[in-house]
């Protein structure tokens, strides 16, 4: 069961060693950030966190260190 429609990706290049995250977008909608230097497999890892702190309902904080300065 899916808790929203299709949630967006996004691939970018992140500083640091940030994998991905996920955060609101301007509709508040969740969207999943991802880090486009990893291989292939490591991007669906990546997917399938984010996607369980979707589930959970932990979204981007800002407040949360290990972001530092990727975004």
């Amino acid at each position: 069961m899916e808790l929203f429609g299709p949630i967006p990706v996004i691939l970018k290049k992140l500083t640091g060693n940030v994998r991905g995250f996920c955060c609101l977008g301007s509709d508040f909608e969740p969207i999943i950030v991802i880090n486009d230097d990893l291989s292939p497999e490591e991007k669906r890892k990546t997917y399938d966190h984010e996607m369980e702190h979707i589930r959970k309902g932990e979204i981007y904080d800002a407040e949360y260190d290990e972001y530092g300065d990727a975004i």
